[in-house]
């Protein structure tokens, strides 16, 4: 089993639109894999977009007790291939032990200067979990960026300068949230909008990156 980590101290940044259109990407290049999100946000995003299984994704709650001290039992629980970990909009003990656990991390980042002060705290916990078990990759995503902006224009070369940086920009787009009213990801919703090709070609970086 391959594990995930959505990393992020801000909340907004859009770390559960993000695991949702990309956990159903990956079962679009790979129908044969079995993937879950396991949702540890006290928020339940993901099981609420999900409760449906319109989208082929199971949902199941982890680390209600908010500090995650069973997340690997949990965790080794889930019987898929892969596994999307969506965690809460803080960097608590529940996301270093995430982090510990996971295969990949994934730091996605909003262009402001309040996105990017939560992003170099993510990253640095990234780093220090890289640095207890080396055995594992962390990929900055650009998210939710607005073309016609100077901010937006500039994330992308901000974040380099802190580590892997997804080929992939993720803009800010209104069929992302049109296709979680409706319970899809934004490839079943919009499979021809650019929407789908960003998050299409993030998951092939992803799957890439896991070997899968």
């Amino acid at each position: 089993m391959k594990i995930i980590s959505m990393l992020q101290q801000k909340g907004g940044v859009g770390k559960t639109t993000l695991a949702v259109h990309l956990a159903v990407a990956i079962k679009h290049f790979s129908p044969g894999l079995s993937l879950a999100i396991a949702d540890a946000d006290p928020q339940a995003s993901a099981s609420a977009w999900l409760k449906t299984g319109a989208a082929g994704i199971q949902s199941i709650r982890v680390a209600e007790d908010n500090e995650g001290k069973n997340l690997l039992t949990e965790l080794r629980s889930i019987n898929t291939d892969v596994v999307i970990l969506d965690l809460p909009p803080a960097l608590a003990t529940i996301s270093l032990r995430a982090a510990l656990h996971s295969n990949l991390l994934l730091i996605p980042s909003g262009p402001s200067s309040v996105d990017l002060r939560a992003t170099k705290a993510a990253v640095e916990l990234a780093h220090e979990a890289m640095s207890m078990v080396p055995d594992k990759q962390m990929l900055l995503v650009p998210n939710k960026v607005r073309w016609n902006t100077a901010s937006g224009r500039q994330l992308r070369d901000a974040l380099t300068a802190w580590g892997p940086l997804s080929t992939s920009t993720i803009c800010q787009r209104e069929v992302f949230a049109e296709a979680a009213l409706v319970g899809l990801g934004v490839t079943q919703h919009a499979p021809d909008s650019p929407a789908a090709e960003e998050i299409l070609s993030l998951a092939r970086e992803v799957l890439s990156l896991l070997g899968l």
